[in-house]
């Protein structure tokens, strides 16, 4: 059975050569990644997030940040994805990224497909072209 599969984003969404792309390797029967999902929709996750101390320290631990933004995936939709895999849209911040990945790997018991668009590149992060990395595969070692 078909399905929409969600692609969850904080900061910005996929623009349109980026969204042909992750479409075009994970839905479809040539897709890289098998889904049986028939289309992709990107839903934005409100949030506010707390900015780090004069010395880039948060006040909260990591583990209390991804309970606090777990109501932001909530919020955005995230529930009615328990059980399947989904999309996230990798902020440029990889710190509240690998925060966002754990929440929604709470949320839905699966590592989530990432767009990863950020890269470090001489000392510094440089947006370019968008790639899929199936982080739920990763984690199980397959």
């Amino acid at each position: 059975m078909a399905f929409i599969l969600s692609c969850y984003y904080l900061d910005e969404p996929l623009d349109d050569d980026e969204l042909q792309f992750v479409c075009s390797s994970l839905i479809g029967p040539w897709a890289k990644f098998r889904t049986s999902a028939s289309t992709l929709e990107q839903k934005r996750v409100p949030a506010v997030l707390p900015l780090p101390d004069e010395h880039g320290v948060y006040a909260e631990s990591r583990e209390a940040r991804a309970e606090r933004v777990r109501s932001n995936l909530r919020h955005a939709g995230i529930r009615s994805d328990a059980g399947r895999q989904v999309v996230w849209v990798m902020p440029r911040d990889a710190d509240w990224d690998a925060i966002f990945q754990f929440a929604i790997r709470e949320e839905t018991g699966f590592a989530p497909y990432v767009a990863q668009r950020w890269f470090p590149e001489g000392g510094e992060l440089v947006r370019g072209r968008v790639r899929v990395i199936d982080t739920d595969m990763m984690l199980r070692g397959l």
